[in-house]
């Protein structure tokens, strides 16, 4: 592939392969799938798309003469290339190798023939290069791409935007993916060819997690000490399954209570306030802190996702904080 193919993709072609192959993976969406036939690769860079991983692969062995490797990733077999302990793949952001990567999305390494992919606060692999079990991944999905500082994952109607420190989920119209695929990237409207899309109403979700090891003790499963700690929240007062929360704004909030084994949720019954739920679960070693967005919060504006991953994390850390005082 010559040098003014990369440049047509925003590609330095000066760049070594291995990174050069990476920023290529960054730039085009990939389909898990699409009917269409085998491309050359200067069409698909032409496209703004990958047709499935076996036609990003191709691509991508035009770049990097590694070593073709059947792996696996997201549950299922996964083609990747391997040479001097880097690897290079389909999905993959970074070329991966010993050392931590910071890629777009959260963080890579390749330890002993797993890459592994730190993001939401939690460190998992993402794609084995021998014959491990495949890593989940969340299974398959429709359409992958990434951000200048998150990945966008569609599945089944349902568009997830993880980053290091948060996961953002929200139904995926056609609308808004055409804004962000599109008319955002650039991408040929092919590319959504087949794709499931979601009209159903439902407000946007984000989480943040954090090891339960460092919110030790019971205080988390308060849901009314929880929401007294909120920089928005001046006092609460809770009675039965109802907590009653004067906020920073003068205003009254009634909250139901919703409690389970493993935590709590919270509902917004009365009055306003810009979310809409709030919950905090204890979920494979972690404590995963989620709230569903009221309608006066636009999820796509800019600094509102970041802005509600910082107050959810740092919650979560004043959990901490407040354990260590005593």
């Amino acid at each position: 592939m010559d040098a003014r193919v990369l440049a047509a993709a925003g590609i330095d072609p000066e760049l070594p392969a291995a990174q050069a192959a990476a920023m290529l993976v960054r730039r085009l969406p990939l389909r898990w799938r699409a009917a269409i036939g085998v491309r050359a690769p200067e069409t698909v860079v032409e496209s703004r798309w990958f047709a499935g991983p076996a036609e990003c692969h191709r691509v991508l062995a035009r770049l990097f003469r590694g070593t073709p490797v059947r792996g696996s990733a997201f549950a299922s077999t996964w083609p990747l290339l391997e040479a001097a302990g880097v690897v290079v793949a389909p999905a993959l952001p970074v070329a991966a190798h010993a050392d931590e990567q910071p890629g777009p999305d959260g963080v890579y390494e390749l330890e002993r023939g797993t890459v592994w992919r730190e993001a939401v606060g939690e460190r998992q692999p993402l794609l084995c290069t021998g014959s491990a079990a495949a890593p989940d991944g969340g299974g398959a999905f429709d359409l992958l791409w990434f951000g200048s500082a998150e990945r966008y994952l569609l599945r089944a109607g349902t568009l997830e935007i993880e980053d290091l420190f948060s996961v953002a989920r929200v139904r995926a119209t056609r609308s808004l993916v055409e804004r962000l695929v599109v008319r955002g990237l650039r991408v040929d409207p092919e590319v959504l060819e087949g794709l499931a899309f979601s009209e159903r109403e439902a407000p946007p979700e984000i989480e943040v997690r954090r090891p339960v090891e460092l919110v030790a003790g019971e205080r988390w499963r308060d849901p009314a000490a929880v929401l007294a700690a909120r920089t928005d929240i001046r006092s609460v007062a809770r009675h039965g399954e109802e907590i009653v929360a004067e906020t920073a704004r003068d205003s009254t909030v009634v909250f139901r209570v919703a409690e389970v084994a493993r935590g709590w949720r919270l509902f917004t019954w009365e009055g306003d306030y810009p979310l809409r739920t709030l919950g905090l679960m204890e979920r494979t070693g972690h404590l995963v802190f989620t709230a569903a967005l009221g309608p006066d919060l636009d999820f796509f504006a800019p600094g509102v996702r970041g802005r509600l991953a910082f107050d959810l994390r740092s919650d979560l850390i004043a959990l901490g904080k407040a354990k260590k005082a005593r």
